[in-house]
């Protein structure tokens, strides 16, 4: 059987293997979390146009996150909020439409390192 949400009114019944993130001073589960990183590649060519060398520059993590919000929650993420996560400063730049089902309330979140 499959991961499954439990329902919840604080963040204090946290079920295990959860991360809580605070936006704006509310505690909201990530039922999901997942961050990547990577390199701007400029590859460099000698004068024939064979490649000679490479230099890479680290680009910003991004990720994104499945919130449950709590049974009783009547605020949601904005794009903008910021948050911490592992010592690193994040910004949300996209935020879904609130879902409903079961007395589960759901959006996705995608956001970026703040550099």
């Amino acid at each position: 059987m499959g991961n499954m949400a439990i329902p919840y009114l604080t963040t204090a019944t946290l079920p295990y293997g959860s991360r809580v993130l605070t936006l704006s001073a509310v505690g909201y589960i990530a039922n999901s979390f997942s961050t990547s990183t990577g390199l701007q590649v400029i590859d460099r060519q000698d004068d024939l146009g064979a490649p000679n060398g490479a230099i890479g520059i680290r680009q910003p993590i991004t990720g994104s996150a499945s919130l449950q919000l709590a049974t009783t929650s009547t605020s949601y993420p904005a794009a903008g909020d910021q948050f911490t996560a592992n010592s690193v400063t994040f910004f949300i730049t996209e935020v879904s439409k609130p879902e409903s089902q079961n007395g589960f309330k759901m959006v996705d979140i995608t956001f970026r390192e703040s550099v």
